[in-house]
């Protein structure tokens, strides 16, 4: 009897080292599963990285990694109890088109969410460099909107007809208020700080105040305004400045309650600025984001994005848990002048990210133009003489650019690689860049004397030759690449802190590129770092010449009243 238990419990019972090794063999698929799981998100965000993502890795293959990566996710979610909830659109999205609900509650990664996330990792980034030295988050958020103003020149609305995101603006270094107003909040955002875009209600707006946007950063128990055509935040000190430039910005209530401030500022722009107490006191408020914010996808990988991978790419509507949602904060702000219906959500960030994703074909071509000098340089790769005739050709390479990767150094923070670059660049059309193995050619190829480009001499006879109309194609790129990188230099040393480097560069910009690309942002450059080392005098005179035409001309004169109120002050 016991021998026959004996038998019944050993063919019932698995040997201890058998469990042993099935528990260890489990321990380890599980552990393989989350080393791969991981590995799939690091190498996706080391794909997405700004100065990767379209020049050494391809969007889609970063969405199909992100895909693995949230398969792996979702499974050891569901294995360990804590599964994925199907999100729950807000009610404030019902009054949108369908399609934004569609998005939001899409699962698996899209191509579009490739530049999204690009540009959440640049934020992340800038949003630290960007803020300088900076220790409170009142001097952070001033500094952070100062960084977009000086690097995103400001255009015309309507100018460019081509969407773009965020680091793509950057990259240009041109931009609408409306695209400063958006880099900016998505700078903030990083830095979890939220802000809303205040613009005269629709009723109430003139169809020449589509530029007329503020942005209200929700900072503490004030609503700070931010004027992104301006260029400053609207100065709270601005009939007796304290300071150089604006560093006391104005609130929302103090703007609404004294109209003298928004009079004095108009004043000061020369009747540019036209908003008033009243018109702001009836202003429409709108939700900065856009669907791949707001959306399922993004939500779970915020989870997995700690540590070196961190950055801010989910921002809902909706309160999770104990976590208000970005609706709840606004509507909810204790300085809030809105009630809770008034909470619209700002369209142009979600159309910027549909047509960017869908250029179409002019689009594209204008996009090509407008970033054409990013494609140099174009090197001389020979001659080819014909001694009957006494001709000669040149022969060139492919577009290098090469201006395109220091472009994305200087964007991404590496300001002084980028200045070495630049410093470069600007010698193509005095030293016409050739390959290495740069010769002459005859014209039937059959002889070949290679060529060093030596002397003084040598260089003024290739800069003559490339001066030739067949080459002026090439020459033009040079001359719009070297016109680029000399204000570039400035604006990297701006970053710095090197002013009397940045007053110099912007005096050899102006001697050498007067009819440049730069023109005026040089001018409000110089003047910015001549104000900041309390050169007042020659900051107004570096604007005093200041083209009316230019969009920025408003900022220059409420500028200039400024400074010469802090000159007429008394000690």
């Amino acid at each position: 009897m016991w021998l026959s238990l004996g038998l019944f419990c050993f063919g019932c019972t698995p040997p201890a080292s058998t469990k042993s090794s099935t528990a260890k063999s489990d321990a380890a698929a599980e552990q393989e599963a989350e080393s791969r799981t991981l590995r799939n998100l690091q190498n996706a965000i080391a794909n997405l990285q700004p100065d990767k993502l379209g020049i050494a890795s391809a969007p889609e293959q970063a969405i199909a990694v992100l895909n693995e990566w949230s398969k792996g996710a979702k499974r050891a979610a569901d294995k360990s109890g804590s599964g994925w909830e199907p999100t729950r659109p807000h009610a404030l999205l019902k009054s949108l088109p369908k399609e934004w609900i569609e998005q939001v509650t899409l699962e698996q990664f899209v191509e579009r969410d490739a530049a999204f996330l690009r540009d959440c990792l640049w934020a992340g980034q800038a949003s630290k460099f960007g803020a300088g030295d900076a220790e409170s988050d009142l001097d952070i958020v001033l500094n952070l909107f100062e960084y977009v103003v000086r690097n995103v020149d400001l255009i015309p609305f309507g100018r460019r007809n081509v969407p773009l995101g965020p680091f793509d603006v950057m990259v240009l270094g041109r931009g609408t208020a409306q695209e400063r107003a958006w880099v900016f909040a998505e700078l903030l955002r990083q830095r979890n700080i939220d802000s809303v875009i205040l613009t005269p209600r629709r009723a109430s707006r003139d169809k020449d105040d589509e530029d007329h946007v503020l942005v209200g950063v929700l900072f503490e128990k004030d609503i700070l305004l931010f004027d992104p055509v301006l260029g400053m935040p609207l100065p709270a000190d601005v009939a007796a400045p304290k300071s150089a430039l604006p560093r006391l910005p104005m609130t929302l209530r103090q703007a609404t309650r004294d109209p003298e401030l928004l009079a004095t500022v108009a004043g000061d722009s020369g009747g540019r600025f036209s908003l008033t107490a009243a018109l702001l006191a009836a202003s429409q408020v709108e939700l900065i984001c856009h669907t791949e914010q707001l959306s399922s996808r993004m939500r779970h990988l915020q989870t997995g994005l700690v540590g070196e991978l961190s950055a801010v790419v989910s921002d809902p509507l909706e309160d999770v848990t104990d976590q208000p949602g970005l609706w709840s904060r606004v509507a909810r702000h204790p300085a809030a002048t809105w009630s809770a219906e008034d909470v619209a959500i700002w369209g142009f960030p979600e159309a910027m990210r549909e047509g960017a994703a869908h250029h179409t074909d002019e689009q594209t071509r204008e996009l090509a133009k407008i970033s054409a000098s990013l494609a140099a340089p174009q090197r001389i790769k020979l001659i080819r003489g014909d001694e009957v005739t006494r001709t000669m050709e040149m022969e060139f390479t492919k577009p290098e650019r090469a201006l395109m990767k220091l472009r994305m150094q200087h964007v991404i923070g590496h300001w002084p690689d980028a200045v070495q670059g630049y410093l470069a660049v600007q010698l193509y059309d005095v030293e016409p860049p050739t390959v290495k193995d740069f010769a002459r050619v005859s014209a039937n190829g059959k002889d070949r004397q290679p060529i060093a480009i030596v002397s003084t001499l040598d260089k003024q006879n290739l800069r003559l030759l490339m001066m030739q109309p067949p080459h002026k194609h090439v020459r033009d790129l040079h001359l719009l690449a070297g016109d680029d990188a000399c204000f570039w230099v400035a604006l990297c040393q701006f970053e710095q802190n090197r002013l009397r480097a940045v007053v110099d560069q912007c005096r050899e910009y102006d001697k050498w590129h007067s009819n440049g690309g730069w023109t005026a942002a040089n001018q409000s450059l110089m003047a910015t770092a001549l104000a900041q080392q309390k050169k007042l005098k020659e900051a107004i005179r570096a604007l005093k010449e200041f083209d009316e035409e230019a969009p920025s001309f408003a900022g220059s004169r409420v500028l200039m009243a400024r400074w010469q109120r802090l000159l007429e002050s008394p000690e």
